[in-house]
């Protein structure tokens, strides 16, 4: 994590990297690569940013384009409760790069600080405007699924009056945003390392909960969370109508 104030150096974190245990599971070349998971960089975006757009295509921000998701993933790394590990092949030259995890030690506190920071919110607006404007069969799709019901809900909200209730403070909640690996190297004990990386890094934060969402389906993963102890909530669909299930671990019961 990075410090409040600082950003996270473009070159990669070595002192935090962890060489993987022999994969489990893959080809032979997959077997025979050392891999590594260590902290991601800004260096790394253009490459996390094109696989999550191609591996994780649901919901609006991967409709947007790599150059849209790679502004979005750097609040991660810019955050100091933003965390983002990948897995490199160190044998394969340039960016080597075949699985990552973007997430948060505490979802409730990196929002505000994500909506209080005003250059992080106009860089958004401004590289999420330029990807509708290249997009139009996309920014029609936002204004009927998205843009309309925000706005009767801020209507009903604002005809309610209802003032807001002092609460006291939630407990921290830690967020897996995304999580992929590349097909040809499912299987090799990569996934499994990246949410044990994530889990540590939460657990020694404080938060007491971890959670995350993946689509039902052949798309999803619910069988890989559920093998790793994670529990099932409910089912819901998105504005688009795609289908997801949400898991939560207590991070109370690891380490």
């Amino acid at each position: 994590m990075t410090r409040p104030g600082r950003r996270r150096a473009s070159g990669p974190d070595t002192r935090n990297s962890t060489p993987l245990p022999e994969n489990r599971g893959a080809g032979a070349s997959a077997r025979l690569a050392p891999l590594v998971v260590r902290p991601a960089t800004h260096d790394d975006l253009r490459v996390t940013a094109r696989s999550h757009v191609d591996l994780l295509p649901i919901g609006l921000f991967p409709l947007l384009g790599a150059r849209f998701v790679r502004r979005w993933q750097r609040t991660f790394l810019d955050s100091r409760y933003g965390v983002g590990y990948v897995v490199v092949d160190t044998t394969a030259p340039a960016d080597g790069i075949v699985g990552f995890l973007l997430g948060t030690t505490d979802q409730a506190a990196h929002m505000t600080a994500l909506l209080t920071d005003r250059r992080a919110v106009a860089s958004l607006t401004l590289a999420g405007v330029g990807a509708l404007m290249c997009r139009p069969r996309v920014a029609t799709r936002l204004l009927r699924s998205r843009a309309w019901p925000w706005v009767r809900q801020l209507r009903r909200r604002r005809a309610a009056g209802t003032p807001a209730r002092p609460s006291a403070p939630a407990a921290r909640v830690a967020v897996m945003i995304a999580l992929a690996v590349h097909p040809e190297w499912r299987g090799s004990g990569i996934g499994e390392a990246l949410v044990a990386r994530f889990v540590e890094d939460a657990r020694r934060a404080g938060a007491g909960t971890a959670e995350l969402v993946t689509p039902t389906g052949p798309a999803g993963a619910a069988s890989f969370y559920e093998r790793l102890g994670w529990e099932a909530g409910p089912h819901r669909r998105t504005r688009d109508g795609d289908g997801l299930r949400g898991y939560r671990l207590s991070l109370h019961d690891t380490g």
